[in-house]
């Protein structure tokens, strides 16, 4: 109707008409496609990290010893009394022949008939203990003490005894444990306390063993003993992969001790830790011995990691890692800032928080540390304060439920728009936020065009590989089981540092060789690289190692930087010297969350 009407109209009308619509026609084409650039929000990236990835429970409150007779306790006895930090108490469950045994001192011995205190002679092997209470029964065991110890010792084996006696035992030694007690169990049903134990089984061809549930106290072990503390064959063979279980055997002569997260040994034999081959992984183990003049300085040699075995079980239920395919290196969104330790570049924190947003930049400080408590490691916050940063935060945690699930824990993350990892030893940040809802946050402040940093172990971390990881001691770059523990705010590469201060070279090559998809990163002190996108711009007095395999020669690339220069992680090339338009994208800030 309205096309009509205007036809009619004479032409001047005609043409005024058309000049008043026109730039309306104009604003209404125009003004949504604005809208949208104005409005569209930036997508999150994939989060490929799962919670269930990683062990939940990292280690065990207080101590847990296994053996498999008396003889094989005593040379933890022995242990106890050299040590400085003796137990106050004992508490003894069992036969009254067993207790009599293992005290060593029948002329003061306990009396059969009914439970008993029991005051050690000087000439008694437990001579340094305050008090020891003897009885048969799980239910006169006193209430636990930090500084007791309580051993159950029976002569059985684990399917003969009756399953209120495992439910009793299991709910008393837990209270000891949650007190960071010592508790043990000492005879062949020891085995009991771990994950899964083997019984047998007369129905079953070539005496297969038939699985059984055990405690849990033991997390994730299968335990058995053998003559010479090796892992045997049938167990091997019957042990499935995706079980998520380690195979752990110990000699018969000698007992195992698990406290917090360390293994060791007491006695003549040996323990060893056996995951099964599965695809593309193979089979590993490590033997440890009584710590001894011979290994004292090899602690791989007397030491396991039990949260480090538990990993290597998990990476058996996994996906190939890392990933088969090249990743290229890219930072979408944002900013990394990658230091190698030693110290930081002149004036590079006070980019951090300037990429952060200066006086409205929302900072959190993650520490790297093994201690529970880092409540008081506030230097850095100060700093941050004098810098004219809007809030600072610290946060740290060892319980990964927390880091997942705690949201007044997770708050300052929402909000943050600059992140700094402190140095350490990189596997505790893997341990306390790999998959967590933490984890995702951090990724997002990148997402959000914030600012990412840290130094020497938050520099490792950085990468989606985690090299130089390994939790008894750092020598080498590779470490089964934590390998996928990087947070990966930069994937496809590998991030060392210290690197030539501490003559770290090979080490990189090795790694780019033995995974020729990734590009291996070396920092030196008091060095660092600044990345946006898929750019590294080298910052510091010190080098940048860049190694990687080409895909065509098979020959190792490599790269050495130093100060201005800028690198393209993406096509393994230099780049040329940053310009004034490149400049001025090092400071851009990030968006308001």
């Amino acid at each position: 109707m309205y096309p009509r009407a205007i036809n009619k109209l004479p032409s001047l009308a005609k043409l005024t008409i058309c000049l008043m619509i026109t730039p309306l026609i104009g604003f209404q084409i125009q003004y949504p496609r604005l809208a949208a650039q104005e409005t569209e929000p930036r997508s999150n990236p994939p989060f490929f990290e799962r919670y269930s990835d990683w062990p939940e429970d990292l280690k065990i409150q207080g101590t847990l010893l296994v053996a498999e007779s008396i003889e094989g306790l005593k040379p933890f006895i022995a242990e106890l009394n050299r040590s400085p930090n003796k137990l106050k108490q004992w508490v003894i469950v069992g036969p009254h022949k067993l207790a009599q045994s293992m005290l060593a001192d029948p002329a003061a011995a306990p009396s059969e008939s009914s439970a008993s205190e029991y005051s050690p002679s000087d000439s008694s092997p437990i001579a340094s203990l305050e008090r020891l209470t003897w009885t048969p029964k799980l239910d006169a065991v006193p209430e636990p003490e930090p500084q007791s110890m309580l051993l159950v010792c029976d002569d059985r084996l684990a399917h003969e005894i009756p399953d209120e006696f495992w439910s009793s035992t299991a709910d008393t030694m837990r209270r000891y444990l949650a007190l960071g007690a010592t508790v043990g169990f000492v005879g062949p049903a020891s085995v009991a306390v771990g994950k899964t134990y083997s019984k047998p089984d007369p129905k079953s061809p070539q005496n297969a063993p038939k699985l059984a549930q055990g405690l849990g106290l033991f997390p994730d072990a299968w335990i058995h003993f053998t003559d010479q503390g090796d892992c045997d064959a049938n167990l091997c063979h019957a042990m499935q992969a995706d079980a998520r279980t380690v195979l752990i055997g110990i000699s018969k002569d000698s007992a195992m001790v698990l406290q917090g997260r360390k293994g060791t040994v007491y006695g003549p034999g040996a323990a060893t830790a056996w995951v099964p081959a599965h695809q593309h992984l193979p089979e590993a183990s490590q033997r440890i011995e009584t710590r001894g003049l011979k290994n004292r300085n090899a602690p791989e040699n007397f030491l396991l990691d039990w949260t480090q075995w538990r990993r290597q079980a998990i990476e058996r239920t996994l996906e190939i890692f890392p990933p088969a395919e090249r990743q290229t290196p890219n930072v979408p969104n944002g900013t990394l800032i990658i230091v190698g330790g030693g110290g930081m570049p002149s004036g590079l924190m006070q980019r951090f928080v300037d990429l952060a947003g200066g006086k409205q930049a929302q900072l959190v400080y993650v520490p790297c540390s093994e201690d529970d408590d880092m409540s008081s490691d506030t230097r850095l916050l100060e700093l941050w304060k004098q810098m004219g940063a809007k809030s600072c935060s610290l946060l740290h945690t060892k319980n990964r439920q927390i880091a997942n699930e705690d949201e007044r824990f997770l708050e300052p993350l929402k909000q943050a728009t600059g992140i700094w990892f402190g140095g350490g030893r990189q596997w505790n940040l893997a341990d306390s936020y790999y998959g967590t809802k933490a984890h995702l946050l951090m990724k997002q402040v990148l997402t959000r065009g914030g600012v990412i940093g840290g130094s020497s172990a938050g520099a490792s971390i950085q990468g989606n590989y985690l090299a130089r990881a390994t939790p008894i001691e750092n020598f080498r770059i590779m470490a089964p089981g934590y390998e996928r523990g990087g947070l990966g705010f930069l994937n496809g590469v590998a991030i060392d540092q210290h690197f030539t201060q501490r003559r770290r070279q090979k080490d990189l090559r090795s790694l780019v060789e033995t995974y020729p998809q990734m590009l291996g990163i070396g920092i030196d002190e008091t060095t660092a690289i600044l990345v946006q996108q898929s750019t590294a711009e080298i910052l510091g007095p010190g080098t940048v190692t860049f190694q990687w395999q080409d895909e065509s020669s098979r020959q190792i690339g490599e790269f050495i930087g130093s100060q201005g220069q800028q690198f393209d992680l993406a096509t393994r090339m230099e780049l040329a010297q940053p310009t004034e338009k490149t400049d001025s994208l090092k400071t851009k800030t990030p968006k308001d969350p």
